[in-house]
């Protein structure tokens, strides 16, 4: 065990009696405190899955930070009761814990049962805490959130529920529940940097105009592997059991812009069947606040996008990611302040109305991201580099709050091979390695996974892959990491605690190692990247080769082990001898009976794989070193050199491409292929994307490390 433990001094960990295991059951805990001015109080909790606290109307924050199976971070949250309150010596506040319990399997959160452990402290002593029982001075009550719609489809494949909430409904004792003592496993420190939650305004109104809604025919509804019946699994509600589905709903609406313009944001009255299109002016991750008031009852939908689909200013695609990213809120009559629960990423937010005309007073997006990064950006960048450069610190700080993640919208999952690159960012812009720390740990904390073979890692986690699915190649990134990752912070205790599993993974693969040394038919999802090199991955693949070498090598290096590194030297020779033509690298070789035989087909992501992992340089391939440097990069298609070597995509090739390109001592030339594959990221989202395209997230983790090159002062 590495992170400190955390002990609480009197709570214990509860929830709603018999209903541990519900599904996207919400409960409202309540304590009432009396405060007095001179003393010194903190929050101290944690939960499953997740929570968001308050004092009185005062937002403290969300969390916990995520761990292993088994395992809770603890959040101490200081609390200043009389920040607003004028010059009175004593205060009287409610503290409020809204806790998600999800209960299902996801990419986000564990599938682990719902609990909520706090206790509030004057001084160090407690003065309120979480208890078993019926509610009692100093203990905090709790409620059903019944204005939260509990039975709604899922929001996505990686993610748990959507939301939708009915704020006609009010809370009554009889929605107060019995608590019970709750499950929970070994609680730790925190370990990573409090996050920002402060709020972000929007740059305009792009758009208004006329809504109308319209049901959809029931052979029509979107219908996914998300919208859809429980299976073994993937867990959700039954189609026929949701009390809503707004993703069907807002398949329904359609919208038509007037044609007046973009005006200056400010409070806006939107009418029953109007919509109104915002934009905050760059993508930024976090809760929804909305003031709003209407004087009948209403239903408001927020429709939200990273980009705009089409050429139309209206066009916010909730479907776009495959998920439903909505928040539907359905009010009565007087004013309400709106907040999601869980954080959305966005540039483009369409308000629809229905039912009463709605005044908008105020809409800002809550930060959920790292902090304020204080190193300034490199001296000399031309104004588009400096673009960039801001839109790969924007990126990271929205995909490293607690972990590493790959994207902030529709998975907010912590993926290997990601984190290797997002992990020099942190070290480059902060100067510390606390996040990676937390990542690379619970990694290790749980014995083994429940549904992965023995001695694999889960290509990413905290999360539960109901469905076996692995990469096997993240999992050997996993070890390429680790070795960074002690060269960073020469932190020994971590390395000597991942022993056991590193071995178990060299384990795992050996049962791959053909008569040739090399891996072969690697099973589950082999992945290599987002080009047609992933459709070139059996029966022997070399850019896994070339990296299971390095992941020897590492792992010898680590453990002063030479035997792996002598293992380690001998594959990465043997496949670069069997995998080169003459000219290139081919991708594969296709087992026939005793033999190999090349399939012929030459990828430009095999060949940084092949120069990054050191089975060719510039004295072992001159010819092809000098066309990857000189004939490859963002302009190679528009040149039309060399159409029969299929091009790479943004994870991992030309990642790989930068990265070797530095390394060689080309910054130059870096430069000028940053400007070339970025700049039109930077300028439409101030994020940077998974793609080179705008096919699937333009918010994604790794991409930051763009920032690490700029800064680069070799």
């Amino acid at each position: 065990m590495l992170s400190k433990h955390e002990k609480f001094t009197a709570a214990v960990p509860v929830w709603a009696e018999g209903r541990h295991r519900e599904m996207n059951l919400s409960l409202v805990f309540t304590l009432k405190a009396g405060f007095r001015r001179g003393k010194k109080y903190e929050l101290a909790l944690t939960a499953s899955s997740v929570y968001m606290a308050f004092c009185g109307d005062d937002f403290l924050g969300v969390g916990p930070a995520r761990c292993g199976h088994g395992f809770y971070r603890v959040d101490r949250i200081g609390i200043d009761p009389f920040a607003a309150d004028g010059g009175a010596d004593t205060v009287n506040k409610e503290l409020r814990i809204i806790v998600a319990g999800y209960n299902v399997n996801s990419f986000a959160y564990l599938d682990m049962p719902a609990f909520l452990c706090a206790e509030l402290m004057e001084d160090g002593r407690v003065i309120g805490r979480t208890a078993p029982g019926d509610a009692a001075d100093n203990i905090f009550e709790a409620r059903v959130y019944t204005r939260r719609i509990q039975k709604i489809q899922r929001y996505s494949f990686q993610r748990a529920f959507a939301e939708a909430y009915d704020f006609r409904r009010k809370s009554d004792e009889s929605d107060i529940v019995r608590l019970a003592t709750a499950e929970a496993g070994t609680f730790l420190e925190r370990g990573v940097p409090a996050a920002d939650f402060s709020p972000v305004y929007p740059a305009s109104i792009l758009c208004r105009g006329r809504a109308e809604y319209r049901e959809i025919a029931e052979s029509d509804r979107i219908t996914d592997r998300v919208i859809c019946e429980p299976r073994d699994n993937f867990k959700c509600y039954s189609l026929s059991k949701l009390e809503v589905n707004t993703a069907w709903e807002a398949q329904g609406i359609t919208t038509e812009p007037y044609p007046e313009g973009p005006a200056p944001f400010g409070a806006v009255n939107i009418r029953s069947g109007e919509f109104a299109v915002i934009d905050m002016g760059a993508e930024y991750t976090g809760m929804m606040a909305i003031d709003v008031e209407t004087d009948r009852e209403a239903d408001i939908y927020v429709l939200e996008s990273e980009i705009l689909t089409g050429d139309r200013p209206d066009g916010v695609d909730f479907r776009r990611l495959g998920d439903s990213d909505l928040v539907k809120w359905t009010l009565p009559a007087g004013k309400h302040s709106l907040l999601s629960f869980e954080p959305y990423s966005f540039r483009y937010a369409k308000i629809v109305v229905f039912g009463a005309a709605v005044k908008v007073s105020s809409f800002f997006v809550r930060r959920y991201s790292f902090g304020k990064i204080d190193r300034p950006a490199p001296e000399g960048l031309s104004p588009k580099l400096r673009r960039i450069y801001d839109a790969a610190v924007e990126t990271f700080r929205q995909n490293a709050v607690d972990i590493y993640m790959d994207c902030p919208s529709r998975e907010r999952a912590g993926w290997l091979c990601d984190s290797f690159f997002t992990s020099r960012t942190e070290k480059c812009l902060t100067g510390e390695s606390r996040i990676e720390r937390n990542f690379l740990e619970n990694f290790l904390l749980p014995d083994s996974f429940e549904f992965l073979p023995e001695g694999m890692l889960p290509m990413c986690y905290p999360s539960d892959h109901n469905d076996c699915t692995f990469i096997p190649s993240w999992a050997m990134w996993y070890v390429v990491e680790l070795k960074e990752y002690f060269d960073r912070t020469g932190d020994s205790e971590l390395i000597s605690f991942a022993k056991k599993k590193i071995y178990a993974l060299i384990d795992y693969f050996k049962r791959f190692i053909n008569e040739f040394g090399l891996l072969e038919k690697l099973e589950s999802w082999v992945f290599v990247e987002w080009s047609r090199a992933n459709q070139l991955v059996q029966d022997v693949n070399f850019p896994l080769n070339f990296l299971y070498a390095r992941v020897l090598k590492d792992a010898g290096t680590l453990y002063s082990d030479e035997k792996l590194v002598a293992q380690g030297e001998k594959l990465l020779k043997t496949a670069a001898a069997m995998s080169f033509t003459g000219k290139f690298f081919c991708d594969n070789a296709l087992r026939r009976g005793d033999r190999l035989v090349l399939s012929g087909e030459c990828t430009e992501c095999c060949q940084y794989y092949a120069l990054y992992f050191g089975a060719a340089d510039e004295t072992t391939h001159p010819e092809l070193f000098n066309i990857m440097v000189n004939e490859f990069g963002p302009d190679r298609a528009s040149k039309g050199l060399y159409p029969e070597i299929a091009p790479a995509n943004a994870f991992i090739g030309n990642y790989l491409r930068l990265d070797w390109l530095m390394r060689t001592g080309r910054k130059d030339k870096v430069f000028e292929n940053i400007e070339g594959y970025f700049y039109g990221m930077a300028e439409r989202t101030g994020t940077l994307w998974e793609h080179m395209q705008d096919v699937a997230s333009c918010n994604h983790g790794f991409a930051s490390h763009v920032a690490v090159w700029l800064n680069d002062n070799n």
